[in-house]
């Protein structure tokens, strides 16, 4: 073999061969962007999962706190109505139904019927209370707070409330 032919040959053999795949930094990229794009679903969908199991329990709060006025006699306070709706229980032990719930945000409203109008009138005293038509129970300003902030911190729900008849308070 010729001295050119040699001088060929060690060139390629000490040459450093290119990669057999020269797109390998793409797949870190586009995985990259496939997790980024798959954690904000999830967590997005864990959120609006909490926000329903939210709003579940507080409708069922505020059905279990008229069924509650319904069958118990009435106060001038409401205190003990306010307080089944947020511990389910009338003295206001324990924890709430909800992280933030509080008696505050409670209200809970007797509705007579006025004799000359027609009209329904909240009630004002027990009397009025005593011989009410409806009770209505509801949560106001109850703000539900995202653990993971995708579309901000937290956010105030809408009032909630459960109306029910009265029907035996005035006989007692």
């Amino acid at each position: 073999m010729s001295d050119l032919m040699l001088t060929w040959i060690n060139k390629d053999a000490h040459r450093v061969k290119p990669s057999q795949n020269p797109e390998h930094g793409q797949t870190l990229v586009e995985f990259a962007l496939v997790v980024l794009i798959f954690l904000v679903v999830l967590f997005g969908i864990l959120e609006f999962s909490r926000a329903l199991w939210t709003y579940n329990t507080i409708v069922q709060a505020t059905r279990a706190g008229a069924r509650f006025a319904v069958v118990e006699l009435p106060s001038l306070t409401n205190t003990t109505v306010k307080n089944f709706v947020v511990y389910h229980n009338s003295a206001g032990t324990g924890n709430p139904v909800l992280p933030g719930l509080s008696p505050s945000n409670v209200t809970v409203t007797y509705t007579r019927i006025d004799p000359n109008t027609g009209n329904p009138v909240a009630a004002t005293t027990l009397q009025d209370k005593y011989n009410s038509a409806y009770v209505q129970v509801g949560i106001t300003g109850y703000t539900f707070n995202f653990i993971v902030p995708i579309v901000g911190s937290s956010i105030t729900l809408p009032a909630f409330t459960t109306t029910l008849q009265l029907e035996g308070l005035g006989s007692f």
